[in-house]
């Protein structure tokens, strides 16, 4: 091993080699045939996986450390996605804050304007 792995990043691996390693097909059950849900349950993945793909090529750059508070769901909603999907909370927590304030570029003039009138 070349370095220190976590007990989620083995069980993920794991996980990973598993689905991809052929099972035994007396041991699966039977696939259904509704190909309609199929191709409607991909095409809403579809931009689903583009955001995964955004978020995992995101660069986390920067040294500056902040706590945050989260509620109790969002902290397991991140948690579970660091398992689904190997998806860094900093990562993601970086990801969005970036993308909001790229949807809101108001935000960023009105700080601008106000720190102008700022007096010391």
């Amino acid at each position: 091993m070349t370095g220190i792995k976590s007990l989620a990043d083995e069980l993920r691996e794991t996980i990973k080699k598993d689905a991809a390693r052929p099972s035994d097909p007396a041991k699966t059950p039977p696939a259904k045939k509704n190909a309609v849900s199929k191709s409607a349950k991909k095409a809403t993945d579809a931009p689903l996986e583009t955001l995964f793909e955004s978020i995992l090529a995101f660069e986390l750059t920067g040294n500056e450390k902040l706590l945050i508070r989260l509620d109790d769901r969002t902290v397991f909603l991140l948690k579970q996605l660091k398992i689904a999907k190997a998806i860094d909370m900093n990562k993601l927590i970086a990801y969005c804050l970036q993308d909001f304030l790229r949807q809101h570029p108001e935000l960023i003039q009105y700080v601008k304007e106000n720190i102008k009138t700022i007096e010391l």
